[in-house]
């Protein structure tokens, strides 16, 4: 081969490369871009205070926030109210995210960064639509999946997101959380007591023989034992909190599985925490109640029943004196509104007679 031919090779080999790098940046549509600074939503940040009605759509499931004066109440759901601050970090976050990474804008590759159409069954994107009292439209988006921070490359995290009708998607600067559950937008706590303080506690079940908890009056088992001490340090010494338990039962000749299951039951019913909420409904025959008073506190009524596979709890207390204070402040929150609990919680809470023994001897066997 003559030097000038392999030269002509050579060039040839050179220009094939670089066509191969052109047409294949060209067809690529995962390539970076240029990272622009523009605003993701450049008209929100001067329109948050309109937003009257939050929408987030994906595939059938739905959950439409709403403003209803100064506070924001769950739409489908009776206007249930909304812990404001979370509504606020959503449309703030809309407001200041940037655009800065370009990514696909072939709709094929769409589903990768979780970004295909939110209309579809199965899609994994949520839509975002954001509008004003009128019902006049303010900002739509359509959120993916999250990238994290990349450390070892120095790129930047956040969310991918593209615009409806636009087939540019994006890397935005933030991260987007716009759940469709309904216990990500509001308080969940429904009930909280302390258990120490709880004195007794009365478990009503259709069918079953109504099951009770007490704690002893403190003291009350070592006043006998204090009248004859001669130690002053032992009489002195502070008594400790007297444990709950049962009465009249498990009776003679049966043992409980657990010598604490009267404080599981006290610390079960003390925190609950809500899945979903409703508005209250009058509840049909077979509702279990469960009873607790506490010391110089209101005594709260717990409603339990089933509605189909759900578990659903509604609340009431009364109190007098001090202990009104408490109760008609559990009675704003929870008045009118029925709540959907965990199955585990509601198995720790309503306890049957047969669910706490031992099996007999012979049975074991």
């Amino acid at each position: 081969m003559t030097s000038k031919s392999f030269v002509y090779l050579a060039a040839a080999a050179a220009l094939s490369v670089l066509l191969a790098i052109v047409s294949f940046a060209a067809s690529n549509h995962w390539s970076a871009g240029k990272a622009t600074g523009d605003k993701l939503l450049p008209k929100l940040a001067d329109s948050i205070r309109q937003v009257a009605q939050i929408e987030i759509r994906q595939g059938d499931n739905s959950v439409v926030l709403e403003k209803k004066g100064d506070s924001w109440g769950v739409k489908d759901r009776g206007g249930y109210p909304v812990d404001v601050a979370k509504v606020r970090t959503l449309l703030v976050a809309l407001g200041e995210a940037e655009l800065i990474e370009s990514k696909t804008r072939r709709t094929d590759r769409y589903a990768t960064l979780e970004l295909e159409d939110p209309a579809e069954k199965s899609a994994k994107s949520r839509l975002v639509r954001m509008t004003g009292a009128k019902g006049d439209a303010i900002a739509e988006v359509v959120i993916g999946k999250k990238r994290p921070e990349v450390y070892s490359t120095g790129k930047a995290g956040g969310t991918y997101v593209r615009k409806p009708g636009d087939p540019q998607s994006w890397l935005a600067s933030v991260d987007l959380d716009a759940s469709l559950s309904v216990k990500d937008w509001v308080k969940t706590s429904v009930l909280t007591m302390d258990t120490g303080k709880i004195s007794r506690i009365s478990i009503e079940i259709s069918g079953e023989q109504v099951l009770k908890v007490e704690r002893p009056a403190a003291g009350a088992k070592d006043a006998k034992d204090d009248k004859d001490a001669k130690d002053a340090k032992e009489a002195k010494a502070p008594a400790e909190t007297p444990k709950l338990g049962f009465i009249g039962f498990p009776g003679e000749g049966k043992k409980l599985k657990d010598a604490g299951a009267a404080e599981a039951i006290a610390r079960a019913v003390s925190s609950i925490e809500m899945e979903d909420v409703r508005k209250l409904a009058p509840p049909p025959a077979g509702v279990s109640v469960v009873k607790i008073e506490i010391a110089d506190g209101p005594t709260t009524t717990v409603r339990l029943r089933k509605d189909g596979d759900a578990h659903w709890l509604s609340i009431a207390a009364t109190g007098e004196g001090e202990a009104k204070k408490a109760a008609d402040e559990i009675t704003g929150r929870t008045k009118d509104w029925e709540f959907k609990i965990p199955a585990s919680k509601a198995e720790s809470i309503l306890k049957k007679r047969t669910d706490l023994l031992e099996a007999p001897a012979a049975e074991k066997k």
